[in-house]
């Protein structure tokens, strides 16, 4: 059970303060070019910031200040968060810049995690194919997460979307065994939760410029998502199976560009394409829940 505590700085805490500069960063895109609906790049990185400090003070509420050099695979998920927080203050530069960081983050992301399982489980031969494809596997992802933000129909579909991606993941981790993880993913389903409700204030009253989550965001989503789900892949007992259709799962977004589902019109199509990706995700859970012997210890008694 979580102690009044841990529901407090979370839960709570990081959606008062994420919606809180999401807020902000909406005030500034109104105030600087109400014509154009033109959000420029300081207000973009403002919504950037909403993700990376609402799950900074969420992760200082469960554990305090993270040790430096981290000791655990944990103590890097605030790390991420900061590291997602500079890149997306930058990610207004050239196409070349940001596939540079995107490589060069994919490629050190598994050897910062991964260091004893580097060290101590695999050998040279077996370390270098699991390094090539966990970089690959990070690099793709982090493009489907920015395919996402646009390809999404409704503006409110993607913290919606991440919500529930996010909250997926907490309930394999929990029944994983992963509590503290879980935790962690749970900072997150406040998060988006919180920007869901806001956007969704915002449509009615016809304030809603530009994306809900615009591309400069995407460092901080993909590199905490990552991050958490390395941890628990490697480091607890998720299932490879639950592990994988969490990572695919975001390659459902695509439906909704197939014609015959857009002219079913935007209400039909945005729940047509939730529900596409909510599938995989609800398989892994259904694989978690098989893989914990919740039902057979059940029927035992």
């Amino acid at each position: 059970m979580l102690t009044l505590k841990q529901l407090f700085f979370g839960l709570f805490l990081p959606a008062v303060v994420g919606g809180g500069f999401l807020i902000l960063a909406r005030s500034l895109s109104s105030k600087q070019d109400i014509t154009e609906k033109r959000e420029t790049a300081s207000s973009n990185w403002f919504i950037a910031v909403a993700v990376s400090v609402g799950y900074i003070v969420g992760y200082l509420g469960l554990e305090g200040l993270p040790s430096f050099p981290p000791r655990l695979g944990v103590h890097w998920l605030c790390y991420l968060a900061l590291i997602g927080l500079i890149l997306g203050g930058f990610w207004h530069f050239s196409l070349w810049s940001r596939l540079i960081a995107q490589v060069a983050l994919a490629v050190t992301l598994p050897r910062l995690l991964l260091t004893p399982t580097f060290k101590h489980t695999w050998g040279q031969f077996e370390g270098i194919i699991w390094w090539v494809c966990l970089a690959a596997a990070i690099f793709i992802f982090w493009h489907l997460v920015q395919q996402s933000f646009t390809t999404l129909i409704s503006d409110a579909s993607v913290p919606f979307v991440y919500s529930g991606l996010s909250g997926g993941t907490a309930l394999i981790l929990a029944l994983s065994g992963a509590l503290r993880l879980a935790q962690h993913s749970g900072i997150l389903v406040a998060l988006f939760a919180a920007i869901w409700l806001i956007t969704l204030v915002l449509q009615r009253r016809s304030d809603s410029n530009g994306l809900t989550l615009p591309p400069s965001a995407s460092p901080v989503v993909t590199l905490l998502l990552v991050g958490i789900w390395m941890n628990g892949y490697f480091f607890e007992e998720v299932p490879k199976a639950s592990a994988i259709l969490l990572l695919i799962s975001l390659l459902f977004v695509h439906v909704g560009r197939v014609e015959a589902i857009q002219r079913l019109g935007v209400r039909r199509s945005a729940l047509i394409q939730i529900a596409a990706i909510a599938l995989p995700v609800v398989i892994a859970i259904g694989v978690a829940i098989a893989h914990s012997g919740l039902f057979t210890d059940s029927v035992s008694y």
